[in-house]
């Protein structure tokens, strides 16, 4: 996979994440429902302003220590 076929999230603690196109909504709707958690407002905008994106301009996205958390909250609500 490379980066036109994912959006890459570098996390507060220095590691770093990537979401498949094609799992952006799932991911964003689950920072919906989550909505309540700090962060995850911001985190679903962020993740929006991406997914809009042609491929090509993507860039990686630096998330402070709420959205970190609540975006790892969500790629495991979105998992399981």
């Amino acid at each position: 996979m490379d980066s036109s076929e994912s959006v890459r999230f570098d996390l507060a603690d220095g590691t770093s994440v990537a979401v498949e196109s094609c799992d952006l909504r799932p991911v964003y709707e689950e920072l919906w429902a989550l909505s309540s958690v700090p962060g995850a407002i911001s985190t679903a905008a962020l993740l929006f302003d991406e997914a809009t994106r042609q491929p090509h301009y993507r860039r990686r996205i630096e998330l402070n220590g709420l959205q970190s958390a609540v975006l790892l909250r969500a790629l495991d609500e979105f998992r399981n």
